[in-house]
């Protein structure tokens, strides 16, 4: 295979053409902004895993200019950082792979006013976050300090013994708002036309290189379209990535967007595979050193495709390898139905991330948590029987029989999945379709004993007599004491009517503005039905799956013809027809098909008539609370992990 062949950037070797991307390592790192040995496990495990370059998540030159943001992610402006650094750079070349610090210059406008009083820019332009406030211009002593220290951090970086660094130049930040017309209004040599807007990234270049000498690659990461309206566009994206190799650097590592639209940059799982790589492939074009592509390139078969097709030389994998650090290894034994796969749901990197919590993942509880969650042999042999097999239950059966305990698993329905089998349907969702083969698989390599088409009670549970118990049935649809929704035949939940147990006609009505909700109406959009879906609050509200995801909907949803009714309470459902409120005034809506998706409760009937009957009885998941799926792996595999 092409991504399992060695590479060069510059004069680094690499022993394959796999890179990790940068991802901050948010809550991983010390205190002060310094390599832990969280962050070493965490590196450590991507390069035992067969990774050919790790390059490390934004690491600020200099923290005190404009503080904020700057102040809580790595840094690397003051000595004292060289030694913990050299401690990850020696832990990942014990593995065999090349690792390259990304350095930055800073945040400017999209740094975080409310905990940054500095915000600073090329130019005087709003703050991202918050329009009201103006970045302040940066001035000369302050561009050459900024020089001054990225030097003196590359120059660091190969004391502590990395292979290269990468410039982070991309998506908005600081060094981009220099390049960008949008956002550079100055008059002195650092902004108007092109050569003065590039002119801090090239000395950017020039003083890394004077601190690293000739023979030590530098990386620029780098996005030829900004994907916003006066952002960049692609023709000086490619004239820009024209000069960057004239400058010197190694290897351009290509992405997409900006900030404004940073769902399209880190894409969620309404986004296809391979959505950047029209970027890369043009940049291939028109320069001659190596292309890096990124963008939701998890599949092995379309990352190898990328390179067959000379689309980039190298493919880099960002939360794919978070789900999987062993995805490369897996890969070259030719395991790939092993390779766990990323859900692109944004809950376990991402939101928590931005929610001040430490890097994880949805499916991979373990990341982040290297040491800490290694799963270990388990002292005492149990007899462990799992009740219901969703995700937290597959999850829970698959980590009790990897630690040696004896695992029956028990399904009510014909398949393995639960709530992931509708939720997986649409096209948009066909991530979780991996997922359901992911886990279906595992349990089955394992030793786990499935049986389907088996609900459990509590006589065929006693009679089993199990050593541990974990009840993760799930939740049901809820429905609320309205009218005329109970036994109406054209009027179905949105699980029947994904799975197949109804169908809808031309005009539908979904109930309901939630994720399901809006997702199911997507779903029905796709097919060209009519579609209407009322909420009583006063917007959509699709609960919990962060910032980027709902904006990636949102947008989804904008493109399609589906009519929205916030602030509308449904009274009454007729055989054919809705009486609703819509900001205080009565309508009826006539439908073919009205999807409820109003909801769902836990169903803890089983966990009840259990309770102090088994030895030791656990509920994970939904029967607990309906929650997403991070609550249902992660309670699976933290149960199965401990007992």
């Amino acid at each position: 295979m092409k991504l399992l062949e060695p590479g060069t950037i510059g004069t680094m070797a690499t022993r394959n053409r796999i890179v990790m991307c940068p991802m901050g390592t948010v809550g991983l790192s010390d205190l002060d902004g310094g390599t832990s040995r969280r962050v070493i496990d965490y590196y450590a495990a991507r390069a035992r895993g067969g990774i050919g370059l790790i390059i490390t998540g934004a690491t600020v030159v200099n923290a005190s200019l404009e503080g904020g943001m700057a102040e809580k992610v790595s840094r690397l402006d003051s000595p004292k950082y060289i030694s913990r650094l050299g401690e990850l750079c020696d832990a990942v070349h014990h593995y065999g792979a090349k690792i390259a610090v990304q350095l930055s210059p800073g945040f400017g406008r999209v740094n975080a006013p409310p905990i940054c009083g500095k915000i600073v820019s090329a130019s005087r332009v709003p703050s991202f976050y918050d329009p009201r406030i103006e970045a302040r211009e940066l001035t000369l002593d302050e561009i050459n300090l900024l020089l001054v220290s990225y030097a003196t951090a590359a120059g660091m970086v190969k004391i502590a013994g990395g292979d290269a660094i990468e410039v982070h130049g991309y998506g908005g930040y600081l060094l981009d708002q220099f390049q960008t017309a949008l956002w550079n209004k100055r008059t002195d040599k650092y902004g108007g036309n092109l050569d003065g807007r590039l002119r801090f990234s090239i000395e950017l270049i020039n003083a890394a290189r004077s601190a690293v000498g000739s023979d030590f690659p530098i990386l620029y990461k780098f996005n030829p379209v900004h994907g916003i309206p006066g952002g960049r566009e692609i023709e000086e994206g490619l004239e820009i990535c024209k000069r960057l190799e004239k400058a010197g650097v190694a290897a351009l590592h290509i992405d997409f967007g900006c900030i404004e639209v940073q769902y399209k940059s880190l894409p969620t799982t309404y986004e296809p595979q391979a959505c950047q790589i029209q970027c890369s492939e043009a940049v291939k074009k028109v320069v001659s050193i190596p292309v890096i592509a990124h963008g939701k390139l998890g599949d092995p078969q379309i990352a190898e495709a990328v390179l067959r097709q000379g689309k980039a030389d190298f493919v880099a994998l960002g939360r794919p390898l978070l789900a999987d650090p062993e995805w490369v290894k897996k890969l070259r034994q030719g395991r790939t139905e092993d390779i766990r796969p990323c859900i692109g749901d944004m809950e376990g990197c991402i939101n928590r991330a931005f929610s001040g919590l430490y890097l994880s993942c949805t499916v991979n509880a373990a990341s982040g948590m290297e040491r800490e969650y290694a799963l270990q042999p388990a002292q005492q042999k149990k007899s462990v029987l799992v009740i219901g097999g969703g995700p937290g239950g597959l999850e829970a059966a698959r980590v009790a029989a990897l630690r040696g305990h004896d695992v029956q698993l028990w399904e009510k329905g014909a398949k393995l999945g639960g709530k992931l089998i509708p939720a997986s349907v649409p096209s948009f969702k066909q991530d979780l379709r991996r997922l359901i083969n992911y886990l279906s698989t595992q349990v089955t390599k394992v030793g786990v004993t499935i049986e389907l088409m088996k609900e459990a009670t509590p006589e065929l549970v006693l009679q089993l007599n199990p050593d541990v118990a974990i009840v993760a049935i799930g939740a049901t649809t809820w429905t609320p004491p309205i009218k005329g929704l109970d036994g109406n035949k054209k009027i179905c939940c949105s699980i029947d009517l994904l799975t197949g147990k109804a169908k809808a006609g031309e005009r539908v009505i979904v109930a309901g503005g939630g994720l399901v909700g809006c997702e199911t109406a997507m779903y029905l959009a796709e097919q060209g039905k009519q579609v209407t879906i009322i909420e009583m609050m006063d917007r959509l509200v699709p609960e919990g799956i962060g910032n980027l995801s709902a904006k990636a909907l949102f947008d989804r949803m904008g493109k399609s013809k589906i009519e929205v009714l916030t602030n509308t309470k449904l009274l009454e459902v007729a055989q054919s027809s809705a009486s609703v409120i819509i900001d205080g005034k009565q309508r009826e809506l006539e439908f073919d098909c009205m999807v409820h998706c109003l909801g769902f409760s836990p169903d803890s009937s089983l966990r009840d008539s259990l309770e102090g009957k088994v030895p030791e009885l656990f509920a994970i998941g939904d029967c607990v609370k309906p929650r997403r799926i991070i609550h249902a792996m992660w309670e699976g595999f933290h149960t199965a992990r401990l007992i």
